[in-house]
Protein backbone atom coordinates (compact mmCIF):
# COMPACT_ATOMS: atom_id res chain seq x y z
CA UNK A 1 0.00 0.00 0.00
CA UNK A 2 1.36 3.39 -0.95
CA UNK A 3 2.58 5.90 1.59
CA UNK A 4 0.41 8.69 0.20
CA UNK A 5 -2.67 6.50 0.46
CA UNK A 6 -1.84 5.84 4.09
CA UNK A 7 -1.49 9.54 4.77
CA UNK A 8 -4.84 10.13 3.14
CA UNK A 9 -6.31 7.33 5.21
CA UNK A 10 -5.18 8.86 8.47
CA UNK A 11 -6.40 12.30 7.41
CA UNK A 12 -9.80 11.47 5.95
CA UNK A 13 -10.56 8.79 8.59
CA UNK A 14 -13.80 6.89 9.38
CA UNK A 15 -15.23 7.21 12.90
CA UNK A 16 -14.19 4.61 15.45
CA UNK A 17 -16.78 3.04 17.75
CA UNK A 18 -17.21 5.39 20.75
CA UNK A 19 -17.37 2.47 23.19
CA UNK A 20 -13.87 1.42 22.18
CA UNK A 21 -12.36 4.77 23.10
CA UNK A 22 -14.39 5.63 26.19
CA UNK A 23 -12.01 6.93 28.85
CA UNK A 24 -12.02 4.82 31.98
CA UNK A 25 -13.76 1.84 30.37
CA UNK A 26 -13.80 -1.59 32.00
CA UNK A 27 -11.21 -3.25 29.78
CA UNK A 28 -8.42 -5.09 31.55
CA UNK A 29 -5.80 -2.74 32.95
CA UNK A 30 -2.19 -3.23 31.90
CA UNK A 31 -0.89 -0.95 34.66
CA UNK A 32 1.67 -2.71 36.86
CA UNK A 33 2.26 0.25 39.17
CA UNK A 34 1.63 3.98 39.21
CA UNK A 35 2.61 7.17 40.98
CA UNK A 36 1.25 10.72 41.13
CA UNK A 37 2.65 11.56 37.66
CA UNK A 38 3.71 8.30 36.04
CA UNK A 39 2.83 4.66 35.51
CA UNK A 40 4.59 1.46 34.52
CA UNK A 41 2.83 -0.92 32.14
CA UNK A 42 3.06 -4.69 32.47
CA UNK A 43 5.62 -4.72 29.63
CA UNK A 44 7.98 -2.50 31.67
CA UNK A 45 7.33 0.66 29.64
CA UNK A 46 7.26 4.00 31.46
CA UNK A 47 4.53 6.58 30.82
CA UNK A 48 4.68 10.20 32.06
CA UNK A 49 2.22 13.04 32.32
CA UNK A 50 2.35 16.60 33.64
CA UNK A 51 3.97 19.83 32.41
CA UNK A 52 4.61 19.32 28.66
CA UNK A 53 2.69 16.00 28.57
CA UNK A 54 -1.02 16.56 29.24
CA UNK A 55 -1.84 12.82 29.10
CA UNK A 56 0.15 9.61 29.75
CA UNK A 57 2.90 9.52 27.12
CA UNK A 58 5.20 6.57 26.54
CA UNK A 59 8.91 7.05 27.18
CA UNK A 60 11.02 5.63 24.37
CA UNK A 61 14.47 4.14 24.89
CA UNK A 62 13.97 3.24 28.56
CA UNK A 63 12.51 -0.29 28.65
CA UNK A 64 12.25 -2.57 31.68
CA UNK A 65 11.41 0.12 34.24
CA UNK A 66 11.07 -1.36 37.73
CA UNK A 67 10.09 1.46 40.09
CA UNK A 68 9.32 5.18 40.15
CA UNK A 69 9.75 7.88 42.80
CA UNK A 70 7.79 11.11 42.24
CA UNK A 71 8.12 14.73 43.42
CA UNK A 72 11.76 14.34 44.40
CA UNK A 73 13.02 17.89 43.84
CA UNK A 74 10.12 19.86 42.40
CA UNK A 75 6.50 18.88 41.96
CA UNK A 76 6.29 16.45 39.05
CA UNK A 77 9.95 15.41 39.13
CA UNK A 78 10.64 11.72 38.75
CA UNK A 79 13.36 9.21 39.57
CA UNK A 80 13.03 5.72 38.12
CA UNK A 81 15.06 2.52 38.18
CA UNK A 82 15.64 -0.11 35.49
CA UNK A 83 16.11 -3.85 35.70
CA UNK A 84 19.86 -3.31 35.48
CA UNK A 85 19.52 -1.47 38.85
CA UNK A 86 20.53 1.89 37.36
CA UNK A 87 18.70 5.07 38.42
CA UNK A 88 17.58 7.99 36.24
CA UNK A 89 16.27 11.45 37.01
CA UNK A 90 13.59 13.32 35.04
CA UNK A 91 13.32 17.05 35.90
CA UNK A 92 9.74 18.20 35.29
CA UNK A 93 9.54 21.86 36.21
CA UNK A 94 9.15 23.65 32.89
CA UNK A 95 6.13 23.31 30.61
CA UNK A 96 8.20 24.51 27.62
CA UNK A 97 10.92 21.87 27.90
CA UNK A 98 10.95 18.39 26.41
CA UNK A 99 11.50 15.38 28.63
CA UNK A 100 15.12 14.89 29.69
CA UNK A 101 16.74 11.84 31.30
CA UNK A 102 19.72 12.33 33.59
CA UNK A 103 21.67 9.25 34.75
CA UNK A 104 22.22 9.22 38.51
CA UNK A 105 25.74 7.89 38.73
CA UNK A 106 26.71 6.12 41.92
CA UNK A 107 23.23 4.77 42.66
CA UNK A 108 22.31 1.09 42.56
CA UNK A 109 19.34 -0.85 43.99
CA UNK A 110 17.44 2.31 44.89
CA UNK A 111 14.77 1.85 47.60
CA UNK A 112 13.83 5.44 48.56
CA UNK A 113 14.71 9.05 47.75
CA UNK A 114 14.26 12.18 49.86
CA UNK A 115 15.31 15.80 49.41
CA UNK A 116 15.52 18.99 51.34
CA UNK A 117 16.95 22.40 50.55
CA UNK A 118 20.56 21.58 49.70
CA UNK A 119 20.76 17.81 49.42
CA UNK A 120 19.16 14.72 47.93
CA UNK A 121 19.54 11.47 49.85
CA UNK A 122 19.07 8.01 48.36
CA UNK A 123 18.51 4.78 50.29
CA UNK A 124 19.65 1.48 48.78
CA UNK A 125 17.89 -1.83 49.39
CA UNK A 126 20.99 -2.89 51.34
CA UNK A 127 20.47 -0.01 53.79
CA UNK A 128 23.28 2.36 52.75
CA UNK A 129 22.76 6.11 52.26
CA UNK A 130 24.15 8.17 49.36
CA UNK A 131 24.06 11.94 48.99
CA UNK A 132 24.15 14.50 46.18
CA UNK A 133 23.85 18.26 46.20
CA UNK A 134 21.17 20.26 44.45
CA UNK A 135 22.33 22.63 41.73
CA UNK A 136 21.30 26.28 41.51
CA UNK A 137 18.61 25.33 38.98
CA UNK A 138 17.18 22.79 41.45
CA UNK A 139 18.39 19.69 39.60
CA UNK A 140 20.52 16.90 41.05
CA UNK A 141 24.31 16.99 40.92
CA UNK A 142 25.64 13.55 40.06
CA UNK A 143 27.45 11.33 41.03
CA UNK A 144 26.08 10.37 44.44
CA UNK A 145 28.55 9.73 47.26
CA UNK A 146 28.03 7.04 49.91
CA UNK A 147 27.82 8.49 53.43
CA UNK A 148 29.94 6.92 56.13
CA UNK A 149 28.71 6.53 59.69
CA UNK A 150 25.17 5.48 58.82
CA UNK A 151 24.07 2.05 57.53
CA UNK A 152 21.41 -0.65 57.92
CA UNK A 153 18.76 2.02 57.23
CA UNK A 154 15.13 1.03 56.56
CA UNK A 155 13.66 4.47 55.83
CA UNK A 156 14.61 8.16 55.68
CA UNK A 157 12.75 11.44 56.15
CA UNK A 158 13.61 15.10 56.51
CA UNK A 159 12.20 18.42 57.63
CA UNK A 160 13.26 21.96 58.52
CA UNK A 161 14.22 23.02 62.03
CA UNK A 162 13.88 26.65 63.06
CA UNK A 163 16.94 27.88 65.04
CA UNK A 164 15.65 30.60 64.21
CA UNK A 165 16.80 30.20 60.62
CA UNK A 166 15.65 27.11 58.78
CA UNK A 167 18.14 24.25 58.86
CA UNK A 168 18.05 20.77 57.36
CA UNK A 169 17.28 17.86 59.66
CA UNK A 170 17.59 14.28 58.44
CA UNK A 171 16.05 11.33 60.31
CA UNK A 172 16.99 7.70 59.66
CA UNK A 173 14.98 4.67 60.78
CA UNK A 174 17.29 1.69 61.08
CA UNK A 175 16.33 -1.92 60.53
CA UNK A 176 16.82 -2.64 64.24
CA UNK A 177 14.09 -0.11 65.16
CA UNK A 178 16.44 2.65 66.31
CA UNK A 179 16.22 6.21 64.98
CA UNK A 180 19.27 8.28 64.07
CA UNK A 181 19.79 11.93 63.11
CA UNK A 182 22.52 13.96 61.48
CA UNK A 183 24.59 16.07 63.87
CA UNK A 184 26.19 18.64 61.56
CA UNK A 185 25.12 18.91 57.96
CA UNK A 186 25.70 15.33 56.76
CA UNK A 187 29.12 14.89 58.34
CA UNK A 188 28.04 12.98 61.45
CA UNK A 189 25.22 10.79 62.76
CA UNK A 190 24.02 9.72 66.19
CA UNK A 191 21.08 7.78 67.64
CA UNK A 192 18.11 9.46 69.29
CA UNK A 193 18.52 7.56 72.53
CA UNK A 194 14.86 7.62 73.62
CA UNK A 195 13.54 5.98 70.45
CA UNK A 196 13.59 2.18 70.24
CA UNK A 197 11.36 -0.42 68.58
CA UNK A 198 10.21 2.17 66.04
CA UNK A 199 8.31 0.87 63.00
CA UNK A 200 7.60 4.12 61.12
CA UNK A 201 8.80 7.74 60.93
CA UNK A 202 7.16 10.84 59.43
CA UNK A 203 8.95 14.18 59.78
CA UNK A 204 9.34 14.70 63.55
CA UNK A 205 7.05 11.92 64.75
CA UNK A 206 7.73 8.20 65.22
CA UNK A 207 5.45 5.20 65.65
CA UNK A 208 6.50 2.53 68.13
CA UNK A 209 5.76 -1.19 67.84
CA UNK A 210 3.38 -0.94 70.81
CA UNK A 211 1.17 1.61 68.96
CA UNK A 212 2.39 4.69 70.83
CA UNK A 213 3.50 7.83 68.99
CA UNK A 214 6.50 9.95 69.95
CA UNK A 215 7.60 13.42 68.87
CA UNK A 216 10.29 16.03 69.29
CA UNK A 217 10.32 19.78 68.60
CA UNK A 218 11.06 21.46 65.28
CA UNK A 219 11.45 24.94 66.77
CA UNK A 220 14.41 25.81 68.98
CA UNK A 221 15.84 28.74 70.88
CA UNK A 222 18.04 30.88 68.66
CA UNK A 223 21.11 29.88 70.71
CA UNK A 224 20.47 26.13 70.36
CA UNK A 225 22.97 24.10 68.35
CA UNK A 226 22.01 21.42 65.78
CA UNK A 227 23.88 18.80 67.80
CA UNK A 228 21.93 19.29 71.02
CA UNK A 229 20.02 16.30 72.42
CA UNK A 230 16.47 16.10 71.11
CA UNK A 231 13.80 16.11 73.80
CA UNK A 232 11.52 13.21 72.84
CA UNK A 233 8.07 12.88 74.38
CA UNK A 234 5.07 10.59 73.96
CA UNK A 235 1.85 12.03 72.49
CA UNK A 236 -0.46 10.88 75.27
CA UNK A 237 -3.67 11.29 73.27
CA UNK A 238 -2.54 8.61 70.77
CA UNK A 239 -2.57 4.85 71.40
CA UNK A 240 -3.08 1.67 69.41
CA UNK A 241 -1.91 3.54 66.28
CA UNK A 242 -1.07 1.62 63.08
CA UNK A 243 -0.28 4.43 60.60
CA UNK A 244 1.21 7.93 60.83
CA UNK A 245 1.38 10.57 58.10
CA UNK A 246 2.87 14.07 58.06
CA UNK A 247 3.57 16.97 55.76
CA UNK A 248 5.44 20.17 56.58
CA UNK A 249 2.65 21.57 58.76
CA UNK A 250 0.23 18.82 59.80
CA UNK A 251 -0.05 15.22 61.00
CA UNK A 252 -2.46 12.28 60.80
CA UNK A 253 -2.74 9.04 62.77
CA UNK A 254 -4.94 6.00 62.10
CA UNK A 255 -5.59 3.54 64.92
CA UNK A 256 -6.33 -0.19 64.78
CA UNK A 257 -10.08 0.56 64.79
CA UNK A 258 -9.79 2.71 61.67
CA UNK A 259 -10.31 6.01 63.50
CA UNK A 260 -8.55 9.11 62.16
CA UNK A 261 -6.88 11.82 64.25
CA UNK A 262 -5.44 15.14 63.17
CA UNK A 263 -3.09 17.65 64.74
CA UNK A 264 -1.02 20.50 63.37
CA UNK A 265 -1.98 23.44 61.19
CA UNK A 266 -5.14 24.57 59.47
CA UNK A 267 -4.95 27.47 57.01
CA UNK A 268 -6.61 30.80 56.29
CA UNK A 269 -5.79 33.38 53.62
CA UNK A 270 -3.79 33.08 50.43
CA UNK A 271 -0.40 34.13 49.07
CA UNK A 272 1.30 36.67 51.36
CA UNK A 273 -1.72 36.64 53.66
CA UNK A 274 -1.54 32.90 54.37
CA UNK A 275 -1.82 32.16 58.10
CA UNK A 276 -1.30 28.79 59.80
CA UNK A 277 -3.25 27.97 62.96
CA UNK A 278 -1.67 25.24 65.07
CA UNK A 279 -3.45 22.71 67.25
CA UNK A 280 -0.95 20.52 69.10
CA UNK A 281 -3.49 18.14 70.68
CA UNK A 282 -4.71 15.38 68.31
CA UNK A 283 -8.40 15.69 67.39
CA UNK A 284 -10.50 12.58 66.77
CA UNK A 285 -12.34 13.16 63.47
CA UNK A 286 -15.78 11.60 63.81
CA UNK A 287 -16.94 12.34 60.24
CA UNK A 288 -15.21 9.29 58.77
CA UNK A 289 -14.84 5.67 59.93
CA UNK A 290 -13.00 2.49 58.97
CA UNK A 291 -10.07 4.45 57.56
CA UNK A 292 -7.50 2.35 55.71
CA UNK A 293 -5.17 5.17 54.61
CA UNK A 294 -5.10 8.97 54.68
CA UNK A 295 -3.35 11.73 52.76
CA UNK A 296 -2.75 15.47 52.60
CA UNK A 297 -3.23 17.27 49.27
CA UNK A 298 -3.31 21.05 48.93
CA UNK A 299 -5.60 22.19 51.78
CA UNK A 300 -7.44 18.93 52.23
CA UNK A 301 -7.40 15.62 54.06
CA UNK A 302 -8.37 12.56 52.01
CA UNK A 303 -9.37 9.36 53.79
CA UNK A 304 -9.58 5.96 52.05
CA UNK A 305 -11.85 3.49 53.87
CA UNK A 306 -11.71 -0.29 53.94
CA UNK A 307 -14.85 -0.31 51.76
CA UNK A 308 -12.96 1.56 49.01
CA UNK A 309 -14.64 4.94 49.52
CA UNK A 310 -12.66 8.17 49.53
CA UNK A 311 -13.81 11.08 51.68
CA UNK A 312 -12.41 14.62 51.73
CA UNK A 313 -12.36 17.31 54.43
CA UNK A 314 -11.08 20.86 54.13
CA UNK A 315 -8.24 22.32 56.21
CA UNK A 316 -9.44 25.86 55.53
CA UNK A 317 -10.28 27.68 58.72
CA UNK A 318 -8.83 28.63 62.08
CA UNK A 319 -9.58 25.21 63.57
CA UNK A 320 -10.55 21.70 62.49
CA UNK A 321 -13.37 20.57 64.81
CA UNK A 322 -13.92 16.94 65.76
CA UNK A 323 -17.16 16.88 63.76
CA UNK A 324 -15.58 18.41 60.63
CA UNK A 325 -17.62 17.24 57.61
CA UNK A 326 -16.15 14.62 55.28
CA UNK A 327 -17.68 14.53 51.78
CA UNK A 328 -17.76 11.37 49.65
CA UNK A 329 -15.37 11.90 46.76
CA UNK A 330 -15.06 8.52 45.02
CA UNK A 331 -16.05 4.84 45.30
CA UNK A 332 -14.37 1.55 44.42
CA UNK A 333 -10.87 2.92 45.07
CA UNK A 334 -8.13 0.42 45.91
CA UNK A 335 -5.15 2.77 46.33
CA UNK A 336 -4.08 6.43 46.23
CA UNK A 337 -0.83 8.20 45.38
CA UNK A 338 -0.61 11.82 46.50
CA UNK A 339 1.34 14.76 45.12
CA UNK A 340 1.58 18.08 46.98
CA UNK A 341 -1.55 19.49 45.34
CA UNK A 342 -3.37 16.53 43.78
CA UNK A 343 -3.96 12.80 44.07
CA UNK A 344 -4.16 9.94 41.59
CA UNK A 345 -6.52 7.11 42.57
CA UNK A 346 -6.75 3.60 41.12
CA UNK A 347 -10.15 1.97 41.01
CA UNK A 348 -10.78 -1.73 41.44
CA UNK A 349 -11.20 -2.03 37.64
CA UNK A 350 -7.61 -0.76 37.21
CA UNK A 351 -8.46 2.69 35.81
CA UNK A 352 -6.77 5.81 37.18
CA UNK A 353 -8.62 8.93 38.33
CA UNK A 354 -7.26 12.31 39.35
CA UNK A 355 -8.43 15.00 41.73
CA UNK A 356 -7.14 18.41 42.78
CA UNK A 357 -4.92 21.05 41.19
CA UNK A 358 -4.24 20.51 37.46
CA UNK A 359 -2.31 23.69 36.65
CA UNK A 360 0.52 21.70 35.07
CA UNK A 361 -1.59 18.76 33.80
CA UNK A 362 -0.98 16.81 37.02
CA UNK A 363 -4.21 14.85 36.47
CA UNK A 364 -3.35 13.56 32.99
CA UNK A 365 -6.80 14.37 31.64
CA UNK A 366 -5.57 16.21 28.52
CA UNK A 367 -5.97 19.85 29.52
CA UNK A 368 -4.56 22.51 31.84
CA UNK A 369 -7.69 23.54 33.75
CA UNK A 370 -6.43 24.81 37.11
CA UNK A 371 -8.57 22.70 39.43
CA UNK A 372 -10.93 19.73 39.40
CA UNK A 373 -13.09 19.46 42.53
CA UNK A 374 -14.55 16.13 41.37
CA UNK A 375 -12.49 13.11 40.22
CA UNK A 376 -11.71 12.96 36.50
CA UNK A 377 -10.38 9.97 34.50
CA UNK A 378 -6.69 9.96 33.68
CA UNK A 379 -6.43 9.35 29.95
CA UNK A 380 -5.71 5.74 29.10
CA UNK A 381 -2.11 5.01 28.02
CA UNK A 382 -2.51 4.09 24.34
CA UNK A 383 0.39 2.90 22.21
CA UNK A 384 0.63 3.79 18.50
CA UNK A 385 2.61 1.40 16.30
CA UNK A 386 3.58 1.93 12.67
CA UNK A 387 4.45 -1.30 10.87
CA UNK A 388 5.09 -2.98 14.20
CA UNK A 389 7.34 -0.29 15.68
CA UNK A 390 6.20 2.10 18.44
CA UNK A 391 5.75 5.70 17.31
CA UNK A 392 7.38 8.25 19.61
CA UNK A 393 4.63 10.75 20.44
CA UNK A 394 5.28 14.29 21.63
CA UNK A 395 2.12 13.87 23.69
CA UNK A 396 -0.03 10.80 24.16
CA UNK A 397 -3.31 9.83 22.50
CA UNK A 398 -6.30 11.87 23.75
CA UNK A 399 -9.90 10.67 23.73
CA UNK A 400 -12.73 13.20 23.39
CA UNK A 401 -16.38 12.13 23.30
CA UNK A 402 -15.32 8.55 22.76
CA UNK A 403 -13.11 9.36 19.77
CA UNK A 404 -9.32 9.03 19.59
CA UNK A 405 -7.07 11.95 18.61
CA UNK A 406 -3.35 11.77 17.80
CA UNK A 407 -0.70 14.50 17.56
CA UNK A 408 -0.47 15.68 13.96
CA UNK A 409 3.31 15.67 13.71
CA UNK A 410 4.16 12.37 15.39
CA UNK A 411 2.85 9.97 12.76
CA UNK A 412 3.20 12.18 9.70
CA UNK A 413 6.87 12.88 10.40
CA UNK A 414 7.45 9.12 10.40
CA UNK A 415 5.89 8.97 6.95
CA UNK A 416 8.17 11.67 5.52
CA UNK A 417 5.58 14.43 5.31
CA UNK A 418 6.55 18.10 5.40
CA UNK A 419 4.68 20.02 8.10
CA UNK A 420 4.54 23.78 8.60
CA UNK A 421 2.71 25.76 11.28
CA UNK A 422 1.94 29.48 11.38
CA UNK A 423 1.71 30.58 15.02
CA UNK A 424 -0.15 33.79 14.16
CA UNK A 425 -2.89 32.29 12.00
CA UNK A 426 -2.88 28.95 13.88
CA UNK A 427 -2.90 27.15 10.52
CA UNK A 428 -1.02 23.88 10.06
CA UNK A 429 -0.15 22.59 6.60
CA UNK A 430 1.09 19.12 5.71
CA UNK A 431 2.31 18.09 2.28
CA UNK A 432 3.42 14.76 0.88
CA UNK A 433 4.75 15.78 -2.53
CA UNK A 434 7.01 12.93 -3.54
CA UNK A 435 6.64 11.72 -7.13
CA UNK A 436 3.98 9.04 -6.65
CA UNK A 437 0.46 8.65 -7.90
CA UNK A 438 -1.58 10.58 -5.34
CA UNK A 439 0.19 13.39 -3.44
CA UNK A 440 -1.69 14.47 -0.32
CA UNK A 441 -2.07 17.90 1.23
CA UNK A 442 -3.74 18.79 4.51
CA UNK A 443 -4.61 22.19 5.96
CA UNK A 444 -6.07 22.67 9.46
CA UNK A 445 -7.14 26.00 10.90
CA UNK A 446 -7.06 25.44 14.67
CA UNK A 447 -8.90 28.73 15.26
CA UNK A 448 -11.94 27.80 13.20
CA UNK A 449 -11.45 23.99 13.03
CA UNK A 450 -11.80 24.25 9.24
CA UNK A 451 -9.96 21.33 7.64
CA UNK A 452 -9.10 20.73 3.99
CA UNK A 453 -7.75 17.58 2.36
CA UNK A 454 -6.38 18.20 -1.15
CA UNK A 455 -8.16 21.61 -1.02
CA UNK A 456 -11.54 19.99 -0.29
CA UNK A 457 -13.31 20.78 2.98
CA UNK A 458 -13.71 17.90 5.44
CA UNK A 459 -16.16 18.08 8.36
CA UNK A 460 -15.66 16.24 11.65
CA UNK A 461 -18.12 15.36 14.37
CA UNK A 462 -15.34 16.19 16.82
CA UNK A 463 -13.08 18.85 15.27
CA UNK A 464 -9.27 19.09 15.58
CA UNK A 465 -7.92 20.98 18.59
CA UNK A 466 -4.67 22.10 20.22
CA UNK A 467 -3.24 21.34 23.65
CA UNK A 468 -0.12 23.19 24.80
CA UNK A 469 0.80 24.03 21.20
CA UNK A 470 0.32 20.46 19.94
CA UNK A 471 -2.21 19.97 17.14
CA UNK A 472 -4.53 16.96 17.41
CA UNK A 473 -6.47 15.26 14.62
CA UNK A 474 -9.20 12.61 15.01
CA UNK A 475 -8.08 9.10 14.14
CA UNK A 476 -10.57 7.09 12.09
CA UNK A 477 -10.49 3.67 10.58
CA UNK A 478 -10.03 3.59 6.77
CA UNK A 479 -11.28 0.98 4.45
CA UNK A 480 -8.53 -1.09 2.88
CA UNK A 481 -9.65 0.09 -0.55
CA UNK A 482 -8.17 3.50 0.23
CA UNK A 483 -4.85 1.84 0.93
CA UNK A 484 -4.64 1.94 4.73
CA UNK A 485 -5.15 -0.45 7.58
CA UNK A 486 -5.60 1.12 10.99
CA UNK A 487 -6.58 -1.33 13.74
CA UNK A 488 -7.58 -0.82 17.35
CA UNK A 489 -6.20 -3.74 19.38
CA UNK A 490 -8.32 -3.40 22.49
CA UNK A 491 -6.64 -6.08 24.62
CA UNK A 492 -3.30 -4.28 24.16
CA UNK A 493 -4.61 -0.68 24.20
CA UNK A 494 -2.78 -0.20 20.91
CA UNK A 495 -3.45 1.55 17.59
CA UNK A 496 -1.75 -0.44 14.84
CA UNK A 497 -1.06 1.33 11.53
CA UNK A 498 0.13 -1.00 8.77
CA UNK A 499 1.50 -0.40 5.28
CA UNK A 500 2.64 -2.93 2.70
Amino acid sequence: MKRQALLLSIITLLLLSPSVWAAGDNSTSHIRSYDSGSLIQSDGSLWLWGYNQSVPTRVEGKPDVVKTFSNIINEGDLVFTLQDHSAWYVPRNNIAESVKFVPLEGLQNLAAVSNLNDHVLALSSEGSISSAERLDNGNISSPFQTLSGIDEVANIDSYYEERPDYEERWIFLKKDGSVWKNTKALQGFEPISSLKDITSIAKNIALKKDGTVWTWPKEFDKNATPSETLSVSQIQALSDIKTIKANRYSNLAIDQQGRLRFWGATVTGYSDNTTYHNENTPVLLTGVKDVKDAFFAERSILALTTAGNVYVASLDGEKLPSNAPFTLLAKNIQSIKAGPRHVIMQKTDGTLWGWGVNKHAQLGIGDYEFLYSSPVPVQKPILVRLNGSPVSLSNGVITHNGQAFIPLRSVFDKLGAEIAYDFNSKIAKMNQSKTEDHPVSLEVNFKTSQTKVNDKAVKFTNPPFMVNGIGYLPLRLLSETLGAKVDWIQKEDTIEITTK
